[in-house]
């Protein structure tokens, strides 16, 4: 049977609908026709709207736009740097099988895109920093349920696909936490907010209007963006003179309450980690307790705002291990190793992470997973670590059943290789369990735990250290 002559547009577009990006020798062989039949039916003016052409050389691969829900299928990115000024980043368009990403200055992609990109800007994955940005935690669950009419998405975010994603940014992601804005109108919203600046909260005025914050927040969620942690928060602008601080703020149940008195104990224990990770250059702040209404509040500047108006990037240790393909693991270390192998982190950056995940081991952090741990999303590369976060003793919060547990605090002592960079970190936990110890703010209680856990560290230290 001789070979078709003339290939249709519409099964060339029904092609890639099912079955994603192609090359034309693959679509010549799929409809028996010759390569150069394939070509001349490509360039037919009834696909240029919607054809997408990846590459530029005979490998060429053809894609097919789609529609995202009705927002259509290309949407712009821009980002909000430092200073405050926003400027144009990229295009991300919506494929059948895919996504593609085009640089607004190709001569200047981030160095990571070749690691992630195919030719043309392909990728089959959403984009890893614009997954990150879906709301996630206690904030992001009370996001989505009072978006979830609205913009017909399910209420919880964890079920979200990465089109519900895409349609929440480019509706709602003008305030998102690091520096990425989806689409025109948050664009407006973002420029609208530069120009109209909300009131920033007096700090003399926190004791009186942070509980009204946290009723608030307990309620709806709504005061903030979305961040990531299951601990009760809301985020706030500080104005203290002429300095403005964009703040997070965490705070507790009524400490009358068994579960708010050990939650405000886990507070002020994550002050004094914080402290002294920012003493030794790892945090971003030394934050701020205070006890008003009868809750405790832990105040930490948000590292991802500069100043009233600028921004910056930050991007999960998930996210990166999910894009970079990492191992089967839930260590910290051994995901930043794998990264490390890669290229994509420094010695430096290896080392702090094995700082912290010994610290957090020898304080009771038993929360740390892939979303607390996170770096900047600069241009360049090697990803550099942000300040850290979320670091208290986890072993001792309230579960179910359980208000107040004590549980058995036994770290592992280090392996050899471990053993000099597991010291230093010992130290830092020595300190911070004396201090703990030594605060009037703890329970007599915590301080108990403070002090035997102290003395756990400080044995296996005098044993183990090199």
């Amino acid at each position: 049977m001789p070979r078709p002559r003339i290939v249709e547009p519409s099964a060339i577009a029904l092609r890639l609908q099912s079955g994603g990006p192609q090359p034309a020798q693959l679509l010549a062989a799929t409809f028996r026709v010759d390569r150069s039949n394939i070509t001349r039916a490509l360039a037919l003016p009834e696909l240029a709207t919607q054809l997408v052409r990846l590459g530029t050389t005979r490998g060429t691969t053809y894609a097919w736009r789609r529609a995202v829900r009705g927002a259509g299928s290309t949407f712009p990115i821009r980002r909000i740097n430092a200073e405050g000024r926003i400027h144009d980043w990229a295009q991300l368009v919506a494929l059948h099988g895919g996504w593609q990403f085009i640089w607004a200055d190709p001569r200047n992609a981030p160095a990571w895109a070749g690691h992630i990109l195919g030719v043309g800007g392909y990728a089959e994955g959403f984009p890893f920093f614009l997954g990150e940005a879906r709301p996630q935690g206690y904030l992001g669950r009370a996001i989505g349920r009072s978006l979830s009419l609205a913009l017909n998405l399910p209420p919880d975010p964890r079920g979200w696909s990465d089109d519900d994603t895409l349609v929440y940014l480019q509706a709602e992601g003008d305030d998102l936490p690091g520096d990425l804005v989806v689409g025109d109108i948050p664009l407006r919203r973002a420029q609208d907010r530069l120009l109209n600046p909300p009131i920033p909260l007096p700090d003399a005025g926190r004791a009186a209007h942070y509980p009204v914050l946290a009723a608030a927040s307990a309620v709806s969620g709504t005061p903030g963006s979305s961040v990531e942690g299951e601990q009760p928060k809301f985020l706030v602008t500080l104005a203290d003179g002429e300095s403005v601080t964009p703040v997070l703020v965490k705070f507790t149940d009524v400490m009358a309450t068994p579960t708010g008195r050990r939650w405000a104990d886990l507070l002020a224990a994550e002050a004094h980690a914080l402290a002294i990770l920012h003493e030794q250059g790892e945090a971003h702040a030394t934050p701020r307790l205070l006890d008003a209404a009868d809750r405790r509040f832990l105040e930490t500047p948000r590292y991802d705002r500069v100043g009233p108006h600028g921004r910056r990037g930050v991007v999960s240790l998930r996210s990166l291990h999910d894009a970079f393909d990492g191992p089967d693991s839930n260590d910290w270390v051994t995901a930043a190793e794998n990264l490390r192998a890669q290229g994509l982190l420094d010695a430096t950056a290896l080392r702090s992470i094995r700082l912290r995940h010994a610290f957090g081991t020898l304080i009771g952090n038993t929360d740390m997973h892939f979303g607390n741990l996170s770096f900047w999303l600069d241009d360049t590369l090697p990803f550099r670590v942000a300040p850290a976060y979320d670091m208290l003793p986890m072993l001792w919060a309230p579960v179910a059943g359980a208000a107040t547990p004590n549980p058995v605090f036994a770290p592992l002592p280090p392996t050899p290789a471990q053993a000099a960079d597991w010291s230093v970190a010992a130290g830092w936990a020595e300190v911070f369990w004396q201090r703990v110890a030594a605060d009037s703010r703890v329970s007599p209680e915590f301080a108990t735990i403070a002090r035997e856990a102290g003395a756990t560290v400080a044995r296996l230290r005098g044993h183990f250290s090199p």
